[in-house]
């Protein structure tokens, strides 16, 4: 075929092909996309749609008016928080001294021998707390004998700072020394028994280790004085742990 034949079939193949390209990129073909777009933008301004995470102006303007990136947060247990009712026992060693007339000194060299005691009482607040404690200390002397130094008093421990464990413990009532003899039996018989004003003055700090269980260190100081022709005062300075049980 000749070159002029060539070039004539390309022109009119061009031209035939002109209108179907032009009809491809037609602007009128995208109308459907346009009008999609629009639709979409005419929505009210309060609709939400749920897949729609990454639009926060829209989330936020829910008919409920709440926002959906804010939660509520709630004030936490308070670490220190006493229940209304408490029972406490705690065991210890206490050294016992006693100063009678015409002694050389104040108060005899101290002996020590274990201690208990046990109380129970009422909440008043956070910061006070009050009730009745019992507490002894027990020397086992030989032949069956015991020696004991016993008060029952009223007490209250104050704690100054309300977030923490940290008492100050005082109280008074009446207290007994006595030498009594345990029996094979079980029988007591008391050999020595004086009875006198008592009052007791100390500390501690409370740690919690579960719900409305407390334990912590003590340290107590016990007086008593005998009055009488042969009055005399007793001591027990004593070092415990105690535990205490207020159920919340």
């Amino acid at each position: 075929m000749r070159a002029p034949d060539l070039l004539t079939l390309a022109v009119t193949g061009a031209a035939l092909c002109a209108p179907a390209v032009l009809r491809a990129q037609d602007p009128t073909d995208s109308l459907p996309a346009t009008e999609s777009s629009d639709s979409i933008g005419d929505q009210p301004e309060d609709w939400s749609d749920p897949g729609q995470g990454d639009r926060p102006e829209r989330a936020s303007r829910r008919p409920d008016g709440g926002n959906p990136y804010l939660r509520e947060v709630r004030e936490g247990r308070a670490p220190y928080r006493r229940g209304p009712v408490w029972v406490s026992g705690s065991l210890g060693a206490g050294g016992e001294a006693i100063a009678a007339p015409g002694a050389p000194g104040p108060y005899s060299r101290a002996r020590i021998a274990p201690t208990m005691s046990l109380g129970i009482g009422g909440t008043v607040g956070q910061q006070l707390r009050l009730g009745f404690d019992g507490f002894v200390w027990f020397n086992p002397i030989g032949d069956g004998t015991v020696e004991t130094v016993a008060a029952g008093l009223v007490t209250g421990r104050v704690y100054p700072f309300k977030g923490s464990g940290l008492f100050l413990k005082s109280g008074a009532g009446f207290g007994r020394y006595g030498q009594d003899l345990v029996d094979d039996c079980g029988c007591n018989s008391a050999l020595v028994s004086d009875f006198g004003f008592a009052w007791l003055v100390g500390g501690g700090f409370e740690a919690p280790v579960s719900r409305g269980l407390w334990i912590g260190p003590t340290i107590e100081m016990l007086r008593m004085n005998v009055r009488g022709p042969d009055g005399y005062r007793e001591r027990v300075i004593n070092f415990g742990i105690s535990i205490t049980y207020d159920g919340n």
